[in-house]
């Protein structure tokens, strides 16, 4: 099965990025445009299977090149989302009253269930949606633990080093100073660093844990993707299939009704044979 194509286009870099970076995990196939004129020419050249049009851009502005495509014999038919960051409660609704209306709209920014079930809506899509948004909100929660593990490590890498200092400069100050008090602060000091130690392993330990469980959903996701994809293959085989013996039988019907024809002509000629005889 063909992969299919969106184009986006958007004028902010990061946010078609972002965007792109979805629809990636989708299994689809996407290209950016950063203004309308660019925009048209890639969809005549790439003839995509779905538009993303930002309202917002540096020259002509997204309704006026929605007008342009939805005039255009050979563009018209691609589904079109419009989103917008600045558009009012009733902006969206006095568009879709216009003959050159988009097919949906997404006000910005949105959600990414938001954007892929809209997606999903209007092509299809070789991925179960809730499934696809229960992996992705577990990869961003593990995600943020980790970082916070790291910050966390890096914390403790910083207390250790003081703490080393600490009984560096201890032990270049003995001369003078109380040999008990000093070997109390100096065993005190030792064990505050192996607690430390301690627990940055804890900590390292989590965060190798936590990576392990990203690349498993990774996998899981993969995985998904892989099996939907030959569903859908499936599908369109079997549907193909089942074409083609409609077809036949469509041929056949004609056939056997041409036949008939033939049979009552005959009969009727006999007939009139018969009465005139």
């Amino acid at each position: 099965m063909a992969q299919k194509k969106v184009l986006i286009i958007e004028g902010k870099e990061t946010f078609a990025d972002y965007i792109a970076e979805i629809l990636k995990r989708l299994s689809l196939k996407t290209t950016i445009a950063t203004d309308g004129d660019e925009g048209f020419e890639a969809a005549q050249r790439e003839q995509p299977d779905l538009i993303l049009l930002s309202v917002e851009l540096s020259k002509d502005n997204g309704y006026i090149v929605c007008k342009r495509f939805k005039e255009d014999n050979d563009l018209k038919k691609i589904p079109l989302i419009l989103m917008s960051s600045e558009a009012k409660s009733g902006d969206f609704e006095q568009h879709k009253k216009l003959k050159v209306r988009a097919e949906e709209y997404l006000k910005k920014p949105f959600v990414k269930k938001e954007l892929v079930t809209t997606i999903s809506n209007l092509m299809g899509c070789s991925v179960p949606i809730e499934t696809y948004c229960m992996l992705e909100d577990k990869v961003d929660t593990l995600i943020k633990e980790k970082d916070i593990l790291e910050r966390d490590s890096k914390n403790k890498e910083k207390l250790i080093f003081e703490l080393r200092e600490r009984l560096n400069k201890t032990a270049d100050e003995m001369k003078g100073v109380d040999v008990e008090r000093l070997q109390r602060e100096v065993i005190e000091t030792r064990r505050e660093m192996e607690d430390a130690k301690k627990e940055m392993m804890q900590l390292t330990q989590k965060n190798e844990e936590f990576s392990k469980k990203i690349e498993e959903i990774n996998k899981e996701k993969k995985e998904l993707i892989k099996s939907s994809i030959a569903d859908f293959a499936e599908r369109d085989k079997r549907e193909s299939e089942l074409k083609k013996k409609l077809t036949q039988l469509e041929k056949e019907l004609q056939e056997q009704k041409k036949t008939d024809r033939q049979q009552i002509k005959k009969v009727l000629e006999n007939a009139l044979s018969s009465l005139k005889e």
